[in-house]
């Protein structure tokens, strides 16, 4: 990609507004994640403070502020890098959105232990279009790891989701 590409990505990609959507979806889910039981808000919580964390470092990097660019540096997160060479759609940003979202929506309903082997699957298959027995390969892969660090070693029981947990929806 040449330097007139680069600077043909759009507006809504290269802006502060998409990092902002993240942040506010990162405190949202920070918010909501608070309401849940102590052992079912861990995951939550730490997944949405890292989000939270990254976003603002992104935030900064695409300003003026001072220190902007050693952050832009050191994450590589300037759109003219090399492994940034690439002219995403504002609809290929909202769909990475979706997959989080939907990752989220799942985790709340069937659980964690449940919903990670599906999402990464769909995601191999979906979007890396790779082939089912590999999607298949990797959603048991992501299982056999949860089941063995958390549910085994760390004696930890994963966030059964809304549908397996005891009172269900109402226990919400």
């Amino acid at each position: 990609m040449d330097q007139s590409e680069i600077s043909d990505a759009p507006r809504a990609v290269t802006s502060i507004w998409p990092p902002v959507v993240l942040l506010v979806f990162a405190i949202a889910v920070l918010i909501v994640a608070w309401g849940y039981p102590a052992v079912a808000a861990r995951f939550p919580v730490m997944v949405a403070v890292a989000m939270i964390l990254l976003v603002i470092l992104d935030i900064w990097s695409r300003t003026k502020l001072p220190g902007a660019a050693a952050v832009d540096a050191f994450g590589g997160t300037d759109f003219r890098r090399r492994e940034m060479m690439h002219n995403p759609t504002f609809a290929n940003q909202a769909e990475c959105v979706g997959w989080i979202a939907g990752a989220f929506a799942l985790m709340a309903t069937v659980g964690i232990l449940a919903a990670s082997p599906i999402f990464a699957a769909a995601y191999v298959r979906l979007r890396g279009k790779r082939s089912l027995g590999v999607a298949a390969l990797v959603g048991l892969g992501v299982l056999a790891f949860q089941v063995g660090v958390f549910e085994w070693a760390l004696d930890y029981e994963l966030y059964r989701g809304l549908l397996f947990t005891k009172g269900g929806v109402s226990a919400w």
